[in-house]
């Protein structure tokens, strides 16, 4: 063998070396990403990013931030993932750039990155179709139509990769389609072996299912594999949180084996800043306000806490609010708020807010960060629910109303809804008068508005309390005695009220009301009738002296 054979030998040798190291590192950061290792993760990424800079080990490194909800971080790492890659082939970097625009609410932005990673792609392609999917199931930009709609595209050519069955069975699991994400699950199964996480989302997947006896048989299989496998005993445990609702009399007992298991899961995880900031996630999920609270204090004052993990801010004021705790949670959501990135606020943090001050009988400012909160998400109809009840308790009417009108055009909307738009127009008809108002013109919309509502819940609902408002707003739209409409919603009032069972003092009030209204609709037109209608209504209410004013009146002959 010539000198020259034996040299490039012995580089081949040197490469094959090198690239089987680069795999193994690439393949042990992985596996701890997987493990749900991030500190551990970290550190691997760090260390074979320095050593070998290519664009693929930056990839999975942001792609680990982006898993973290730090996009920040995300973002530098990919844009040396971009610098890093001389001959621009390797496109999934500016896919992760994308998905830190998604994440920063700038689709626009990120689809500008999605076009650059896809313009020149060779026909075979498809990964970046399913990172580009995968980019709209993060939860902080979340688009499950749109994901499906790239992993439609990678199908083509990627039918055979686990990972995109895997992607597309989280996009089912995050849309609480329980079957078509188990069949994903499975298919990626059966294209690979040893798929604990996909195990574990299958065990979850029961969990949400409120199957809590397969979750557990199906995550002890997992432990069973690989003991040592962190996920499954984190899975196991939020599964046994979650049994206590459907099973109170075995509360203690499945509490204590949640412990023990994120207790384990911590260990596997070398508690970590990492796990123990995932531990919060899992407070706040099993509704331990109590324990997230005092776990959240804690970690925000130890030595591992940097703003990367500002979000525990967050979970500690709203578990102080559903605590009760209502001073704690203001002052620490607020000072969240102020501290974190204006790109990271969510609905839910005003809404804590709006809750707060609601609690603490501060109602301006109750409002003003539930509107805040629903301009954030205006699909959040229950923070249009909390805005309109908070104009209602504190009495400005004409605002409720606006917002009980928003509330009624939504294709979901209650009859409650419908009934406190009536009851809202109602009391600032109330309002105007009593002000001395001259606007006839918004006097008398304000009536139309109530007299509306009414109508729909009185006649859809067959509701008795509808009819009473009803026959109210009618008398003042049109104040006489022989008002028709006044007298049929009072006669179907009477008739709902009559069927029930027993009848509570408010009911007999009311009913003296519908008669006496009943009464003076028939003076003119038959005073037997009248005084039928004025005796009934005397013996709900002795004490009532029109009543008695009016049956004087009829036996007069006035």
């Amino acid at each position: 063998m010539n000198i020259v054979k034996k040299i490039a030998l012995g580089t081949m040798s040197v490469l094959f070396v090198a690239s089987a190291t680069q795999a193994q590192s690439l393949e042990d950061a992985r596996k701890a990403v997987n493990a749900e290792q991030y500190q551990k993760a970290k550190s691997l990424f760090a260390t074979l990013t320095q050593n070998q800079p290519t664009p693929e080990n930056y990839f999975y490194y942001g792609d680990l931030y982006l898993k973290l909800d730090m996009p920040d971080s995300a973002k530098a790492v990919f844009q040396k993932g971009i610098a890093a890659d001389d001959k621009g082939k390797y496109k999934l970097n500016l896919i992760g750039l994308g998905t830190v625009d998604l994440f920063n609410k700038n689709a626009s932005a990120a689809q500008a990155n999605f076009n650059k990673a896809t313009d020149d792609m060779r026909k075979k392609d498809y990964a970046e179709y399913l990172y580009i999917g995968k980019a709209y199931t993060y939860e902080p930009s979340r688009d499950l139509t749109k994901a499906f709609e790239w992993f439609d595209k990678a199908k083509e050519n990627g039918e055979k990769d686990p990972e995109l069955h895997i992607a597309m069975g989280d996009a089912y699991k995050a849309q609480n389609k329980n079957s078509e994400a188990v069949a994903e699950y499975q298919r990626a199964m059966n294209l690979k072996d040893n798929l604990l996480n996909v195990e574990v989302n299958i065990g979850e997947i029961w969990t949400q299912a409120f199957n809590f006896e397969l979750a557990e048989s199906t995550l002890k299989g997992v432990i069973a594999k690989d003991p040592n496998y962190g996920p499954a005993y984190r899975a196991l445990a939020e599964n046994y949180y979650r049994w206590t609702s459907a099973a109170p009399n075995r509360k203690e007992e499945f509490l204590t084996k949640a412990k023990e298991n994120y207790s384990k899961y911590l260990d596997l995880t070398d508690r970590s800043v990492d796990s123990r900031y995932r531990y919060l996630i899992f407070l706040l999920n099993a509704g331990d306000y109590a324990g997230l609270e005092k776990a959240a204090t804690e970690f925000i004052s130890s030595p591992g806490y940097s703003k990367e993990y500002i979000l525990a801010k967050r979970f500690k004021g709203y578990a102080a609010i559903e605590d009760n705790n209502n001073q704690q949670g203001i002052e620490t959501l607020n000072n969240f708020i102020a501290e974190v990135d204006a790109k990271r606020l969510i609905a839910d943090d005003y809404v804590y807010l709006g809750k707060a001050y609601q609690a603490e009988k501060q109602d301006s400012l109750a409002i003003l960060n539930y509107i805040k909160g629903y301009e954030l998400d205006t699909t959040n109809t229950e923070v249009l629910g909390n805005i309109a009840k908070t104009y209602f308790t504190s009495k400005q009417y004409d605002k409720a109303a606006d917002y009980y009108g928003k509330l009624s055009k939504l294709p979901n909307a209650s009859f409650v809804d419908w009934f406190y738009l009536g009851y809202s127009n109602y009391f600032h008809y109330a309002n105007l008068v009593n002000k001395g108002s001259k606007d006839t013109a918004e006097i008398k919309q304000t009536l139309l508005a109530a007299d509306s509502a009414f109508t729909y819940v009185a006649e859809k609902a067959n509701n008795a309390d509808a009819y009473l408002y009803l026959a109210r707003v009618e008398y003042y739209l049109d104040p006489v005695n022989e008002n028709d409409k006044v007298k049929a919603a009072f006669d179907k009032f009477v008739e709902i009220t009559l069927a029930k069972e027993t009848l509570t003092d408010a009911n007999k009030k009311n009913l003296s009301e519908a008669y006496s209204s009943l009464g003076a609709y028939y003076i003119k037109s038959d005073r037997a009738k009248a005084k039928e209608y004025f005796d009934k209504a005397l013996a709900l209410t002795p004490d009532n002296q029109q009543i008695k004013d009016a049956l004087a009146a009829l036996k007069a002959g006035k």
